[in-house]
């Protein structure tokens, strides 16, 4: 039997919520099934990944939304005359098994609407829907509105897809508009979207922050692809339930396990994992994945013997993931779930491993363990949860520079959502009000130079230098409150308002957010959408902690946008934004640190997406401005992330057992600080730079192609695939920056790598 794929969107008006809709017409009867098969089984985990269906049945995929385009959250959706029911979640997804031909039931507050399925409209996999209408708007469509101008949602089959990601579903983040390509992405804990500093941005695995994405290698993402059911990027406007980032916000979304039992293995030369997944009994599914790295296999035999190098410990590391979900009863949803990684790397600048002074060692890791529960009942619904994370941090360089950072946090998270079909005469009504405590200890032990801040340049290394020495431990107890309506101003406008409060326990500030986005559906096709906005960074990377009078950072966020969809698969969306940063924390002219900076960042950015049949096409550009002045009176310069040109143009095709796909990728390269002269100072042994002006120089532009090749077979039992993905196809070395001889008299390149290709296997048990 095969397992089709339905792009169900369901519109319901906002008359339709007002009143009571007479029932549709009976369809015809839906086919019985042979009397040798099974009857269908209720699957009652939205957004789960599709598996194949069994006597008869067809698994149902799709969103509810309204005729706005938001998601209709906690709507039942079931199969007429079955027991079976699902929910949607809050991006008004849903799944469930039905036979061809019979009606599903959408239900919101008492509203029934019924869909009535068509056999035989099938497309690559994926079943079209011809769909009756009762009185209210109805449309199919294959993808989910988004949630903010410029924003967008991809799944994790799209994602996959795309080349140059050699299968990493996360580095897939740098064909989003407004993402700033570093192309070797060191280890940064956030993204860089919109020409800010990483930490500005946050990384959220199920509504909680992660420390770190990226491996210190900077080849893959610490989640692998088979655990994510979709990534959600949101480069600024997204609502009050988020918080502490002032730039954007990018969401994973674990997926629960398939109800099907099911072993895979995957191996490339970066690394291997394992994942399985199934069901126990009707009510409980689980996902356990692990991964460990190759590379440190593989590295040793490719140094050449003539490189005065020492790997003691190579660029290594390990993943694990795991996930339950268990229908508690018609109330109550629970999941138990984890991520967590291990990286460590250590080497010595010599092959003498008692010089001390050559070494270089550093280890990051971090568990992070969520229970959460999913309750709904009527017009109302409620997501708690309680995450607690452990994260470690150790650096070492040299014989007296380190810093160690072990920080375990508890975060209690609680939301409660309230709909109503009219209220305050306004209509399809959904108030919202949460809050959560992140409250952590930090454990450093720190003796480093002056910490080198965003813009600052680069000093000549001391090795005995530990300017900044502390030893000790800090309370880090973050509080949070928000609210939020959104409803209908009339049929063609939906506003959303919302206030946040953060309260910063290590400095005592308390950060109030206002917040509000306005939606006009200008045609059928056509919908405007504008954000506005305030937004906090709390002070708290590196060495910020340690400075008790500190103040977060501050963003206000002026977004407009349009989205047009003429077609079925085929988006095009567009947005202008300004950002104007107030108290960003700079170094002052004494070595300490304040809240003396300002800045603003303008741009433009456009993404097209097409899906038909075998085809899936990307398109992204953003242009981008991103200015500071770090202290009064000093001259305006450019974010050392400045990246004013980014294009993205991807394609790929699937058929049978092959999948082809390429990508363009051209980018500006980021600002540097040009050294103008050095002089030698007797004292200590160095020589100083002179630089001209901050970030007046700029590495050239960078370009690139990258393609992918897939191919799937079956070997017994054993569904296989071996793919090759190549980045760089043509050997494009693009400059990253310059680096400069001991005595500054000397300016060499550091390049990206030419080419880097991807060779794996997958198979699937």
């Amino acid at each position: 039997m095969r397992t089709y794929l339905v792009a169900v969107t369901l519109l319901v008006s906002t008359d339709a919520l007002a009143q009571p809709v007479e029932p549709a017409p009976a369809p015809e009867p839906a086919p019985v099934p042979p009397a040798d098969q099974p009857a269908p089984t209720p699957d009652p985990l939205p957004g789960a990944a599709p598996t194949p269906a069994t006597g008869g049945a067809i698994e149902v995929v799709g969103r509810v939304i309204d005729k706005f385009g938001q998601p209709i959250r906690n709507a039942k959706v079931g199969v007429e005359g079955s027991e079976q029911q699902t929910q949607t979640d809050r991006g008004g997804r849903f799944k469930v098994k039905a036979p061809v031909g019979a009606t599903l039931l959408v239900e919101k507050d008492g509203l029934e609407v019924g869909l009535a399925l068509v056999s035989g409209a099938v497309l690559d996999d994926t079943v079209l829907l011809d769909l009756d209408t009762v009185g209210e708007q109805i449309e199919v469509q294959g993808e989910a509105p988004v949630d903010a101008p410029g924003a967008a949602i991809v799944d994790r089959k799209e994602l996959q897809r795309i080349p140059g990601t050699g299968g990493d579903i996360v580095k897939a983040l740098t064909i989003m508009p407004g993402v700033v390509n570093l192309q070797i992405p060191l280890g940064y804990s956030g993204v860089v979207i919109r020409g800010s500093s990483p930490q500005d941005s946050k990384i959220l695995v199920d509504d909680f922050e992660i420390p770190v994405l990226f491996h210190n290698i900077g080849f893959r993402a610490v989640l692998p692809a088979e655990s994510i059911a979709s990534l959600e990027y949101i480069p600024g406007g997204f609502d009050v339930s988020f918080g502490r980032a002032s730039s954007g916000i990018v969401e994973l979304t674990t997926r629960a396990g398939d109800e099907k039992a099911s072993e895979q293995a995957e191996i490339s030369v970066i690394d291997g994992g394992l994942l399985v997944q199934g069901s126990i009994g009707k009510k409980t599914r689980y996902m356990f994945g692990f991964r460990r790295s190759l590379i440190d296999l593989i590295l040793p035999e490719i140094i050449p013997a003539s490189v005065d190098l020492s790997l003691t410990t190579v660029p290594s590391y390990y993943d694990e993931q795991f996930r339950i979900d268990h229908i508690l009863d018609d109330h109550w949803k629970l999941t138990l779930s984890s991520v967590g990684t291990i990286d460590t790397f250590e080497l010595y600048a010599t092959k003498d491993t008692d010089a001390k002074s050559k070494r270089f060692y550093n280890r990051t890791a971090f568990a992070r363990v969520t229970a959460a529960a999913k309750y709904h009942e009527g017009p109302w619904s409620a997501n708690l949860a309680l995450s607690g994370l452990l994260p470690q941090f150790v650096f070492e360089l040299g014989e007296y520079q380190k810093i160690h950072i072990t920080q375990p946090t508890i975060t209690p998270r609680a939301e409660l959502i309230h709909t109503d079909k009219a209220a305050l005469g306004l209509t399809n009504v959904e108030w919202k009000l949460g809050g959560e405590a992140q409250i952590g200890r930090s454990y450093i032990e720190l003796a480093l130079p002056q910490e080198r801040r965003e813009g600052d340049t680069q000093k000549p290394r001391d090795p005995r230098d530990v300017t900044n020495t502390f030893n000790g431990k800090i309370w880090l107890p973050d509080f949070a409150q928000w609210a939020s309506i959104a409803a209908n101003l009339d049929p063609k406008i939906r506003f959303t308002g919302g206030m946040r409060l953060d309260e910063i326990g290590r400095t005592g500030e308390v950060a109030i957010q206002p917040r509000g986005k306005l939606e006009v559906k200008l045609t059928p096709t056509l919908t405007a959408r504008l954000s506005e906005g305030a937004y906090r960074r709390p002070p708290e990377f590196q060495s910020e902690v340690l400075t008790s009078n500190l103040n977060a950072e501050r963003s206000t966020q002026s977004i407009i946008g349009l989205g047009y969809e003429p077609r079925e698969g085929t988006r095009v969306q567009s947005s202008l934004y300004y950002t104007d940063r107030s108290n960003l924390i700079t170094t002052n002219p004494d070595g300490s640190i304040g809240n003396n900076g300002r800045g603003k960042t303008y741009g433009a950015e456009l993404l097209a997406t097409y899906r038909s049949g075998p085809w899936f096409g990307w398109l992204s550009y953003s242009y981008s401005h991103s200015t500071r002045v770090d202290q009064p009176g000093a001259a305006e310069r450019l974010f050392s992330y400045d990246q004013p040109h980014s294009l993205n143009a991807a394609a790929s095709w699937q058929k049978g057992r092959w999948q082809l796909g390429g990508r363009f990728q051209l980018y500006s390269g980021l600002p540097y600080t040009p050294v103008k002269s050095a002089v030698f100072d007797n004292d200590r042994n160095l020589y100083i730079p002179i630089y001209d002006a901050t970030n007046s120089a700029r590495a050239p532009i960078h370009h690139q192609l990258d393609l992918r090749v897939d191919y799937s077979w079956h070997s017994g039992p054993v569904a296989m695939t071996a793919f090759l993905d190549v980045q760089n196809v043509y050997l494009n070395e693009s400059v990253v920056t310059y680096f400069y001889s001991y005595d500054y008299s000397q300016k060499a390149a550091f390049k990206s790598l030419p080419i880097i290709p991807s060779i794996g296997l997958r198979g699937v048990l």
